[in-house]
């Protein structure tokens, strides 16, 4: 069925509807099974972009071993018609703040753009960090009710970002292979690009969830603060170690 026809069906099928009052209910029916078909139609479906799950999982922040924070993160491969970007997005709830966020690189780990909004209890935007690659140039943008600021940067192709309150980029740090020796890091909280090594350990027996499960460390040395993440073999994030007090902790074990 083209386009105009199904739209041509669509109109009817709501004219039809609207009648409700005042048509027999077998037509009624009808109508909402039009409705129904034209929904599920291979039309309707092509508008939905693909997407495979590649990582789901919830986490608990800590600092000095104290629980701070809660959220859930998610990594898929997403298909729009013949792009395909991997996307990281996520949630972080503590004490009277809420951080969202989103992570989209291509396939090779590419960056393309990341957005962090924090909001009060009040459901208030507090602070929107949003960062695109365009143009030979980074260019990120920070927002907050008493400023705005905007700071720009040479085109990195191998930028990386880190973001210690909305924990999301580290999704996509640990899909990265032991290949990668060096890279580019925005991080986004201090607005400071830096040049960082990456060195990877050997395999070890982690616990997660009560379950325990190989996983290998990857430290990140040039931020002022050390950082580092435990991943397993096929790339999922694990657990992160942020400064001297800061713990990511996954609470469910990878699927």
């Amino acid at each position: 069925m083209d386009a105009r026809r199904c739209a041509r069906r669509l109109r009817q099928a709501v004219y039809s509807v609207s009648r409700f009052l005042h048509t027999p209910l077998r037509t009624n029916w009808a109508s909402a099974a039009t409705i129904l078909g034209l929904l599920t139609s291979p039309l309707a479906a092509q508008s939905a972009p693909a997407a495979t799950l590649l990582d789901a999982l919830s986490i608990t922040v800590q600092q000095d071993s104290q629980s701070v924070a809660r959220g859930s993160l998610r990594f898929r491969q997403l298909r729009t018609g013949a792009d395909l970007e991997l996307v990281a997005t996520g949630i972080v709830v503590r004490r009277g703040l809420r951080v969202t966020a989103e992570l989209r690189t291509d396939t090779a780990f590419v960056f393309r753009r990341y957005t962090a909004e924090s909001r009060d209890s009040s459901g208030i935007v507090v602070d929107r960090i949003q960062v695109r690659s365009a143009g030979g140039r980074i260019t990120m943008e920070r927002t907050t009710p008493a400023r705005r600021t905007v700071r720009e940067f040479l085109a990195q192709r191998n930028l990386m970002i880190v973001d210690s309150a909305a924990v999301v980029p580290f999704v996509v740090l640990a899909g990265l292979g032991a290949r990668v020796k060096s890279t580019a890091v925005l991080d986004v909280r201090s607005a400071t690009l830096v040049s960082v090594q990456l060195s990877f350990g050997s395999p070890i027996d982690l616990l997660v969830a009560d379950v325990m499960m190989p996983g290998t460390l990857v430290t990140m040395t040039g931020l002022p603060l050390p950082v580092s993440w435990w991943r397993d073999a096929r790339g999922r994030l694990l657990r992160v170690a942020w400064g001297v007090s800061t713990r990511v902790i996954r609470d469910d074990p990878p699927a």
